[in-house]
């Protein structure tokens, strides 16, 4: 079925769709309607240099219904092997544009989620901001805690009693894929979306640093965290990048495109200038 969807960019081994996100999300609506338990996959730099390292992650993957760009990394990937050239708008919008067009769709239809988070913090944050923007969108979810026995179980027999339309596993990547492997079979739903944390991508326009660290004074501690968290980002799609350079041609490059701003201009026509000047000076110390 997966096969007649669009045409793939294949990004370190895995073919991710390349199709615009209105494209996506009819076709997971299509697939919300069918038969069986179809699995939707945002592959992200992340869960791409997991399954370089583990086959079976590259597996279940591959095996998935529906791939497609989970975040800014992925998207510049898949970018540069499009065949017409064309340079998608907003790169690093697509899983946030995906997920409020969809819900968009759910909402007119009165359907049901069930979220799975490993924070509380994270699940609270997404039931407040689909209470303002999709309240017809009936609410459910749970949190599965790292090596908290039972949780997993508990959560599935959650599922099976509200037997929600789609379920969102927002887990570390390693972790959702785990999960997805024994339990898929024993839950009652008609769809799954893997997008290891949600919320993030919604609620980013409006992020601040909530009212208990605030009150217990420790704003320079969750704004250390928060850098931290960009650090580590920015290593993790260094070396996805280093890797996805050593498999497309010499002259494509995953960088972006220069910025051409009247202040870039006239920076480069110094550096110019700045150049001559000092060939000048040298070839006067020559003669």
């Amino acid at each position: 079925m997966k096969d007649r969807y669009h045409k793939k960019a294949n990004v370190l081994g895995i073919d991710v769709s390349m199709m615009r996100v209105d494209k996506a999300v009819n076709v997971s609506m299509e697939l919300m309607r069918g038969k069986g338990l179809p699995v939707i996959y945002f592959l992200s730099a992340v869960s791409s240099l997991l399954c370089q390292n583990n086959a079976g992650a590259a597996e279940y993957v591959a095996s998935c219904n529906l791939v497609l760009s989970g975040d800014r990394h992925m998207e510049l990937a898949v970018r540069h092997q499009q065949e017409d050239g064309e340079v998608p708008q907003g790169i690093g919008e697509f899983a946030d544009n995906y997920l409020k067009r969809l819900f968009a769709k759910l909402n007119r239809e009165g359907r049901s989620i069930y979220t799975i988070m490993d924070q509380e913090e994270h699940l609270t944050s997404l039931e407040e901001y689909m209470e303002e923007s999709y309240r017809s969108i009936e609410v459910h979810g749970g949190i599965i805690g790292k090596n908290v026995k039972g949780e997993a179980d508990r959560i599935v027999n959650e599922i099976n009693a509200c037997i929600p339309d789609i379920v969102f596993v927002c887990l570390p990547a390693e972790r959702q894929i785990k999960f997805m492997e024994k339990y898929a079979a024993m839950m009652n739903t008609r769809l799954c979306i893997l997008i290891e944390s949600v919320q993030p991508l919604i609620r980013k326009e409006t992020e601040e640093i909530p009212l208990w660290v605030q009150k217990l004074h420790l704003e320079g501690i969750y704004s250390w965290f928060k850098k931290e968290q960009k650090i580590r980002n920015t290593i993790v799609g260094s070396v996805f990048k280093k890797k996805v350079m050593r498999e497309v041609p010499e002259d494509i490059s995953l960088t972006e495109p220069e910025e051409t701003s009247k202040e870039s201009i006239l920076e480069k026509q110094e550096e110019l200038c700045n150049d001559k000047a000092d060939e000048s000076k040298n070839n006067k110390n020559v003669q």
